[in-house]
């Protein structure tokens, strides 16, 4: 069998890959130069609406992308995507006060979400099954060399010039990924072309009759990023006015979220549905937990931000080895027992982050419990990808990798704004925040025991599960 790097595949696998690299670059760089930009910009009281504004526009952008990639191939959405991306980059970089910002970032997500899914069609449709895994593999290797020069190079530019550079640096590399990256993906049509030969499906009419609910998936994403991002706003929010935001919030989100996700999801159907819930818990999970480690390390174990952001470098490393495990060609277990073993591996580092709030422990106890959580999710994530796309016809991996990252995006916006609510209740003004930061990592435990207990369910209910559940698009 043909490896990544070989002919037929070289010039795609490396197109991927340096995207990925620009995605991870990006989101890192950008996050480092963030709170001198909004500080800067008089907008500190909105510096969790850069953030959530992001991930809630990357919502539509998935579910648009995802669409587009389904019915035309993923070159297009992923073409639209950078374009866009470079676009909101450039806004946000030549912003001169906090909505214009804003709106760049909102403008950045819709880009970005549109890119990530159409990268995952790629994957599925130009890639036979048995080389999904290395590819994800090689994925989560991309986000080594960025994590490790991201956030220093970033730093650097900031303080000797100014946050603006880096915006406008990611904005010009962009452009040069939308005209060099692409062109070696466009070749990958859509369903019924030669290249989903490899996937052993090509039904043109299912893939015509899969997009049938696509016109009202639209308006349903707009509303349910309207909703996050209403309700990871109300969660910074102070007082009494925080509740009716997000009480709007969820209502808007119960009345649109199911027809974007696959039928069963909210229950926990076995098999597809299940895969999908368990990539947004447990990614809810970890990324809560890696938003408030560095926090606590710095407030609450008085290291310098440095020292505590060597815990992310750790868990991106250690992601980057669990990933290439479960890549090897011949595991000597079935792919649902590696995501299992990944849940339970992410739960028991959730719970040791708990201990490491106690000063009676070392501060690296927190750090080490990052860096473990860092290996389960390098085990579980990819191993569901994989899945998720071999489940898959080809007319519908684009809807149901849109369904994993809104899946992704909407639980962590949902349990970062849940955990700073309850962060700011807990907060004490003397500024011992230990018990603070113990709730906020006990419910991220606890989530993250539910990621084990949805781990059980992933396993496919029939041999013929992805002919049956592509045809049901109705919601719930």
């Amino acid at each position: 069998m043909d490896g990544l790097f070989s002919r037929p595949h070289r010039a795609r696998t490396t197109a991927v890959a340096g995207t990925f690299v620009l995605v991870a670059f990006a989101g890192l760089a950008l996050s480092t130069a963030m709170p001198v930009a909004v500080q800067e910009l008089g907008g500190l009281s909105l510096y969790a609406l850069a953030f959530g504004g992001f991930l809630a526009a990357s919502i539509v952008g998935t579910v648009v992308g995802g669409g587009h990639a389904d019915r035309h191939g993923p070159g297009p959405a992923l073409f639209a995507g950078l374009l866009c991306f470079a676009a909101g980059t450039l806004l946000a970089g030549t912003a001169g006060a906090m909505p214009p910002f804003l709106l760049g970032r909102c403008v950045q997500g819709l880009g970005g979400g549109a890119v990530t899914v159409a990268l995952y069609v790629v994957v599925g449709r130009a890639y036979p099954a048995p080389l999904r895994p290395r590819m994800f593999s090689l994925i989560t290797a991309c986000w080594i060399l960025p994590s490790m020069l991201g956030p220093p190079v970033a730093g650097a530019v900031t303080e000797r010039l100014s946050w603006r550079w880096v915006f406008h640096a990611i904005a010009v590399l962009s452009v040069v990924a939308m005209v060099v990256l692409v062109r070696p993906l466009r070749k990958v049509g859509p369903p019924g072309t030669t290249d989903d030969d490899a996937t052993g499906t090509t039904d043109d009419a299912r893939g015509q009759a899969g997009q049938a609910g696509q016109p009202r998936r639209i308006p349903a994403a707009v509303t349910v990023a309207v909703g996050a991002g209403l309700i990871g706003y109300a969660g910074s929010a102070k007082g009494w006015q925080a509740l009716p935001l997000a009480a709007l919030g969820l209502a808007l989100l119960a009345v649109s979220v199911r027809t974007l996700l696959s039928p069963g999801t909210l229950r926990a159907r076995r098999g597809l549905p299940s895969l999908v819930l368990l990539r947004g818990v447990a990614a809810a999970a970890y990324f809560t937990v890696e938003s408030f480690i560095p926090l606590m390390l710095v407030n609450e174990r008085d290291l310098s931000p440095t020292a505590a952001g060597m815990s992310l470098t750790g868990a991106a490393l250690s992601w980057a080895g669990a990933a290439w495990l479960q890549g090897r060609p011949r595991l000597p277990v079935t792919r649902e027992r590696v995501i299992l073993i990944g849940a339970l591996v992410h739960f028991c580092a959730a719970a040791l982050t708990i201990a490491g709030v106690l000063r009676a422990l070392p501060a690296a106890t927190a750090a080490v419990g990052l860096v473990v959580a860092g290996f389960g999710m390098g085990l579980l994530l990819p191993g569901v990808g994989v899945l998720t796309l071999d489940r898959s016809a080809p007319d519908r991996q684009g809807a149901n990798s849109a369904a994993l990252q809104l899946a992704d995006n909407l639980c962590s916006v949902l349990l970062v704004g849940a955990c700073g609510a309850a962060f700011n209740a807990a907060h004490t003004r003397a500024g011992h925040d230990a018990g603070a930061f113990a709730l906020v990592f006990a419910v991220a435990a606890t989530v993250a025991g539910g990621a084990c207990l949805l781990a059980g369910r992933v396993t496919a209910v029939t041999t013929s599960e992805p002919r049956t559940e592509e045809k049901a698009h109705a919601p719930l």
